[in-house]
C-alpha cells in the first residue's frame, strides 16, 4: 500500500476523487441541456450560413429564431439542420434561405437515424 508523505489517508483520498467526478458528471448533465442563441447562431456561421433575408436579418439568427419559435432551441441546431441536410439534400444555406422564406420548417421533417445526422454535419465540421 502507497504511504503519504504529508500523511494523507488515501481512502479518503479516492472517496473525495469520486464525489469530485459525480458532481462534475452531474453538472455537465445539466449544462448539456442549455444552449443560447449566440452559441447556436456561431454554429449555423461555422456551417457556411451567411447573408440575409428580406428584412435585412442575418440568416443565421432567422434559423436560431425559427427553433426558438418552435420551443426547440435546447435540442440545438446542429440537430435540426444536420436533420434537413439528409431529409432534403440541400445545402446548409439553402435550407436556411428556404426557412427564411417559409417554405420549410425544419422542425416538421422525419427525424433520420442520428448515425445518418452526424455524416451529413460531418464535412462542415472538419
Amino acid at each position: 500500500m502507497q504511504t503519504s508523505k504529508l500523511g494523507l489517508d488515501f481512502t479518503k483520498v479516492e472517496k473525495a476523487k469520486q464525489v469530485s467526478k459525480n458532481i462534475a458528471e452531474n453538472v455537465q448533465k445539466f449544462v448539456d441541456n442549455y444552449t443560447t442563441v449566440a452559441v447556436e447562431r456561431t454554429l449555423c456561421r461555422l456551417m457556411g450560413i451567411d447573408g440575409v433575408d428580406v428584412d435585412e436579418v442575418p440568416l443565421p439568427n432567422v434559423l436560431v429564431d425559427h427553433l426558438v419559435d418552435n420551443g426547440v432551441l435546447n435540442e440545438g441546431v446542429m440537430f435540426y439542420l444536420g436533420n434537413a441536410l439528409v431529409d432534403t439534400g440541400l445545402s446548409s444555406q439553402e435550407i436556411a434561405e428556404k426557412v427564411a422564406d417559409g417554405t420549410l420548417d425544419i422542425t416538421k421533417l422525419t427525424i433520420h437515424p442520428k448515425k445518418d445526422i452526424d455524416t451529413a454535419v460531418a464535412p462542415y465540421i472538419e
